[in-house]
């Protein structure tokens, strides 16, 4: 289904020493977190970030200043960010770990294209393919039975098509203050 759709066809990023060939043309308005992926990926070698780790990326894209592995974000985050299972634009989507990934993963939403497709940039995604390289505007699906974004899909650059993985989520970390806790009166 997704390699028939023409939306997904690519254009390269130009200018700043970039080999990024993954923004998506006409996928959805060029929103800040878009423009802010396209000028880190296209700075010189020189001036890039640690490995082309995810955290170091995920932390300069989305402003959210935690640190350590990817697996420890979502418990960091709690009642220092707001927290949630639905996505936002500029929010950080943080993977479970799981076997394959054991220190997790994080990714930023760039852009909203339905209730259940967005598209995020992240960094050392594609393994073999590009070890640590930035990844762009990548199609990301929720297959979650409940529509509750536990479970996604993540674009694989190497077939131009969905991976056929399901990769668990803890959630979405946004870059705003947790809600205040109500607490009960006591009798």
């Amino acid at each position: 289904m997704w390699a028939a759709l023409p939306w997904l066809g690519a254009c390269a990023v130009g200018g700043g020493g970039s080999d990024y060939t993954d923004v998506q043309a006409g996928l959805a308005p060029f929103t800040p977190w878009r423009r802010e992926a396209v000028r880190l990926a296209a700075l010189p070698a020189t001036h890039r970030l640690p490995a082309g780790e995810c955290v170091p990326f995920a932390r300069a894209l989305s402003g959210i200043g935690l640190e350590g592995d990817a697996r420890t974000w979502w418990a960091q985050a709690e009642n220092r960010f707001a927290r949630s299972t639905r996505p936002a634009p500029g929010a950080v989507m943080a993977f479970r770990p799981q076997a394959e990934m054991p220190l997790g993963h994080l990714a930023v939403v760039t852009a909203i294209l339905d209730a259940r497709t967005v598209l995020v940039a992240h960094s050392n995604w594609d393994g073999g393919l590009g070890k640590g390289r930035i990844s762009l505007d990548q199609p990301l699906r929720d297959i979650s039975a409940r529509n509750d974004w536990s479970a996604v899909r993540v674009w694989h650059e190497g077939t131009r098509a969905l991976g056929p993985n399901a990769w668990a989520l803890e959630g979405f970390i946004l870059r705003a203050p947790p809600a205040p806790r109500t607490r009960m009166a006591a009798l």
